[in-house]
């Protein structure tokens, strides 16, 4: 990490509010609808941060909230559509870290922008298909999510398509997405510390900020399990809209300011 992204972490106290804040409300997410911590944790923190230092320390929180669900989820886990999804897209990851390191901050805001957006899109749209899933569609919609999650640890909107889409409980799509999350961001994760993108600054603000997120995992699975499904989808669609028209704000500001 250089000097400017080490200030970064260090100069700014609201910045770091911002992000703590963040974290709490992508836990309750991520609780409440078994995705989506990533989809509003790595926006939230990409207007703090530039992406390529975000994405260690969101990748590094969702390893932790993984170790922290898979206890109550694993009753519940579709594991042949789990394993095959988790081997797809781990292996897509180790190519979409490398793009991350790669890539202009501002294209990455506006990438993660459309991502999210195209996430909106398809769980607004209220379509589905009622068969189960060829191997064709789980190869793919393991791939899209494997680049998502190592280029900029959101790896949800494909996987969300694929479970929401299908014949799947949500106890069950929820508990499996959670399964191939923790695959996913392990992979990454090792990618990035192995590129030298993981730093003692990164870790210090994912001890800060993961007791944050796995408070409101407690908050949101309570809320899930009292309420079910019966609201998520449009509470999800609201908040990923709202930061999606951020990200792809903020990216136009820094291309034509």
């Amino acid at each position: 990490m250089d000097a400017s992204s080490a200030a970064t972490l260090t100069a700014h106290p609201w910045a770091l509010a911002f992000a703590g804040l963040a974290m709490l409300a992508a836990g309750t997410m991520r609780g409440f609808s078994g995705f989506g911590a990533a989809m509003l944790g790595m926006p939230a923190l990409s207007l703090v941060f530039p992406p390529a230092l975000a994405a260690p320390i969101m990748t590094s929180i969702q390893v932790l909230s993984s170790l922290q669900t898979v206890g109550p989820d694993r009753p519940h886990v579709l594991w042949r559509q789990a394993l095959v999804l988790a081997a797809v897209s781990g292996v897509a990851a180790l190519a979409g870290a490398r793009l991350l390191v790669a890539a202009d901050p501002s294209v990455s805001r506006l990438v993660m922008g459309c991502i999210v957006l195209a996430a909106v899109v398809i769980l607004a749209s209220g379509w589905r298909y009622h068969h189960q899933p060829r191997l064709g569609l789980t190869l793919s919609a393991g791939v899209c999510s494997g680049l998502g999650n190592g280029f900029s640890a959101i790896g949800g909107p494909p996987l969300v398509a694929y479970f929401l889409g299908g014949p799947f409980s949500p106890l069950s799509a929820r508990a499996t997405m959670t399964v191939i999350f923790g695959v996913q961001s392990a992979v990454s994760l090792l990618t990035l510390s192995a590129m030298g993108n993981v730093s003692v600054h990164t870790l210090l603000f994912v001890l800060i900020a993961y007791p944050l997120q796995a408070v409101g995992i407690v908050l949101g699975r309570r809320l899930f399990l009292r309420h079910g499904d019966s609201h998520y989808r449009r509470v999800c669609i609201l908040i990923l809209a709202l930061m999606a028209l951020l990200l792809i704000a903020r990216s136009a500001w820094d291309m034509f300011a």
